[in-house]
């Protein structure tokens, strides 16, 4: 033994030995947390850039086929229900078979789906990762229009009591939140009578190039078509002008603002000039408000040739309720104001509802107008509903509630303390800075997650273009690290 303790070769080859494990052992420590297979992540997120590039999901049987071809090529099994969501479903190992089922949702709509690349490249890399867990179920869920109805038809039995789910979407800053807005969906009728045009002039003004986008709370800054339709109806009325709203055509696309508008107005040639200058000062004022985030933008107007002039138009009682009508309902943001039992986490200021003119539909006998309106409990909804009704009123309509959900309100804090818990563990931010817990300010799918089974700890998680990949590891971590008999 002293032989071998005097010789250089025997303590080159026990450095060696050394210097080999301890760097199997940095590489182990250091790689342990890496759980995001990166070349995956990035693979998807450039295909979505690609079809971004060349102007977007075309149709929601295009955006399933972009998810189902990746998945085919990558040998993943995965099913699509009747309401059109792909669901990738890998069952709990055997020793996790007992340990609490993740499911993990995202919805997806064809029509903004290539706008968020990050997050449908964090969706596929879970649903393809195999982290030895217990259930993992990934739900690529059908958000047509911004209708949620691919969460709406989600069976219950994907969500048990004692399941967790992460709802997650995507924007400019990341988030977890427990608790999200109620919302109600309401149609204000106006009665309506038609007649034959008696002035001998119309204009046709017409609004569009909008970009497609879900109501939320930045709605003060949002294009909205329906409101500057109220404020050209508006200025004739309050001119004393002889006008007949001849036709209405929005673009709209279920819980999305409008995107275009189209409407003929039938007035006589001596007030045309007066009105067109009025017009030009909006297409002015509203183009230079809103042409940073639509650069598509459009707002033109023609008077119309005598042999183009309308057939029909609503009588002079129905355009003049129409104005008064767009005029008096409150469309925008409601805001806390120091006069209200504002909730502890919510300031002054911040904002404690939406009110929202979607639509424009036309019947024989009436106009309808589709009301959105969303509150951060039922007082501050009851609040917005109660004033649209006093506008219906006031005008001589009435309002009907078609619709209410109830604000998603998790008291549970398993989910979001252990998710946390292991952001910090895995990137060593014990402040969790890079996770902020807040109040979502707007109405989520949460709600309908909520409803199907009310045991379930539910967590809404904001995914942002800084934060995506983080956090995307973060949540495999939390998967793959339930049922261990060590922790991370």
């Amino acid at each position: 033994m002293k032989k071998y303790l005097r010789s250089y070769k025997f303590w080159l080859i026990i450095f060696a030995i050394l210097a080999v494990t301890g760097s199997i052992y940095t590489y182990h420590m250091v790689n342990r947390y890496k759980v995001l297979d990166r070349a995956v992540f990035n693979d998807f997120r450039d295909r979505v850039h690609s079809v971004s590039e060349s102007g977007g999901f075309e149709s929601r049987e295009q955006l399933s086929s972009f998810v189902t071809d990746w998945a085919d090529e990558k040998f993943l099994e995965y099913r699509v229900d009747s309401a059109g969501n792909i669901i990738f479903d890998t069952p709990a190992i055997e020793r996790k078979k007992n340990v609490t089922p993740t499911l993990v949702i995202v919805n997806v709509d064809y029509l903004t789906a290539a706008d968020n690349p990050d997050l449908l490249a964090s969706a596929v890399s879970i649903a393809a990762a195999d982290l030895n867990s217990g259930r993992k179920t990934v739900v690529f869920a059908n958000n047509e229009n911004e209708a949620d109805s691919g969460i709406k038809s989600l069976s219950k039995k994907l969500i048990g009591k004692k399941s967790k789910v992460i709802y997650m979407d995507y924007g400019p800053k990341a988030y977890v939140s427990v608790y999200s807005y109620a919302k109600s969906v309401s149609e204000i009728r106006l009665p309506a009578k038609t007649e034959t045009p008696v002035q001998d002039s119309a204009i046709k003004i017409h609004i569009g190039g909008i970009n497609k986008s879900a109501v939320g709370p930045d709605i003060s800054k949002q294009a909205d078509l329906i409101a500057e339709l109220g404020k050209l109806l508006t200025r004739l009325k309050s001119r004393s002008v002889d006008f007949r709203v001849a036709d209405i055509e929005l673009e709209t696309y279920e819980n999305m603002y409008p995107v275009s508008l189209d409407v003929t107005i039938s007035l006589n040639s001596y007030a045309i000039p007066s009105y067109t200058k009025y017009i030009n000062q909006q297409i002015k004022s509203f183009t230079k408000d809103h042409e940073d985030n639509n650069p598509g933008i459009e707002y033109t107007y023609e008077v119309l040739e005598e042999n183009a002039l309308p057939k029909s138009c609503y009588d002079a009682k129905t355009s003049d309720l129409l104005a008064r009508l767009l005029y008096t309902i409150n469309s925008g943001a409601y805001k806390f104001t120091k006069n209200d039992p504002v909730p502890d986490t919510k300031n002054v200021g911040d904002i404690c509802g939406i009110n929202c003119m979607m639509d424009i539909e036309k019947s024989s006998d009436a106009i309808i107008l589709k009301m959105l309106s969303q509150g951060y409990d039922d007082t501050y909804l009851n609040r917005i509903v109660t004033d649209n009704h006093a506008s219906a009123e006031l005008n001589d309509c009435t309002q009907e509630e078609k619709e209410r959900i109830a604000v998603f309100n998790n008291d549970k804090n398993s989910l979001l303390r252990t998710f946390r818990n292991t952001y910090a563990k895995v990137y060593d931010a014990s402040d969790n800075a890079e996770l902020t817990v807040k109040e979502d300010d707007r109405f989520t799918p949460c709600s309908y997650l909520q409803g199907k089974n009310n045991n379930a700890d539910i967590i809404h998680l904001r995914l942002s273009n800084k934060s995506a990949v983080k956090l995307t590891n973060t949540l495999m971590c939390y998967i793959k690290s339930k049922g261990n008999t060590f922790s991370l």
